[in-house]
């Protein structure tokens, strides 16, 4: 069979045709496939941003709707500062009312002599409320009797410091044998700088060589917090009773820093930069020239201040 030279022209153009159309179409469907799928992240974006939009609008409809529920105007902060504290104060008092048998227990903080010359016991004032931890929140500290005899009298005496904590009072430092009834007994002050708010405890021990130490309530956010022994002061009673800065140190003295010797006039140094800081008794037993004024309330004068904070 002849073919003739024009049929063969005429095939080669209808493929050549054909092949350009479908490389067309396969671009045509290529772009409509992209310009698909570009469509559809576009939308999901869209619907993601429409997703938080609705849900902040939500959560700022209760928001606005809870505040007008308590009586606030939306958009304004309430100060619950007050309504916090009687939460505070019921749960130290609670627990003062637990702890009642053991403060009342600890009855030797101060004697006073009468005019015939007997010694006299005073009311104890071992109580205080105060922010000594640094968080705007006030702590209970208090002092219980420990260590009973035969006879049921409590011999030792511990200090506790409660802060409130995870909506319940928690017990952050505990000081035991702050004060005893055997030996030569102890004196304490535990004092507060107004100036950066650190607590402090000054020991005085009465044996064979009397001691004074100075304790430092650590900084730290894991419980129970540490003493830390900042300073310390000792000497022979029998030598002198005369412990100040102006007069010469003597063999039988021994001072001490950060638990490394030191001269007298670097001990006392550091001591006035502490007095430099504002230093606040809360409790104390210091008598005589060195009596402090303190905020230390007795047991019942604790239960009637914190009743009267609730109530309020």
């Amino acid at each position: 069979m002849k073919i003739h030279k024009s049929t063969i022209i005429s095939l080669s153009i209808i493929a050549i045709v054909y092949l350009v159309m479908s490389r067309n179409g396969e671009n045509i469907l290529t772009e409509d496939k992209q310009t698909s799928t570009k469509v559809q992240n576009i939308q999901a974006k869209s619907d993601v941003k429409d997703t938080v939009k609705d849900q902040k609008q939500s959560a700022e409809k209760e928001n606005a709707e809870d505040n007008t529920a308590q009586g606030k105007e939306p958009g304004v902060k309430q100060n619950n500062a007050a309504a916090n504290l009687k939460t505070v104060y019921t749960a130290y008092l609670t627990l003062l009312k637990e702890k009642k048998k053991d403060i009342e227990a600890y009855t030797w903080q101060i004697y006073e002599e009468n005019p015939v010359g007997r010694h006299l016991k005073m009311k104890t004032k071992g109580i205080a409320i105060a922010d000594v931890y640094g968080d705007s929140t006030p702590e209970l500290l208090f002092i219980d009797g420990s260590q009973y005899d035969e006879e049921g009298n409590a011999i030792h005496a511990n200090l506790h410091i409660y802060s409130f904590q995870d909506g319940k009072p928690v017990e952050i430092a505990k000081k035991e044998n702050l004060d005893y009834q055997v030996g030569g007994g102890a004196v304490y002050d535990i004092f507060l700088t107004e100036k950066n708010k650190r607590l402090y405890i000054e020991q005085s021990e009465f044996d064979a060589r009397d001691t004074e130490v100075l304790y430092l309530l650590s900084a730290s956010s894991s419980f129970p917090l540490e003493w830390d022994k900042q300073a310390s002061y000792s000497y022979d009673p029998e030598k002198s009773f005369e412990n100040d800065a102006t007069s010469p140190q003597r063999s039988d003295e021994e001072f001490i820093l950060y638990d490394k010797p030191v001269e007298k006039v670097d001990y006392y140094a550091f001591k006035k930069r502490i007095e430099e800081e504002t230093p606040k008794s809360l409790i104390s037993n210091f008598d005589g020239r060195q009596k402090k004024e303190t905020s230390a309330m007795s047991y019942s004068e604790a239960i009637s201040f914190l009743e009267k904070q609730i109530h309020e």
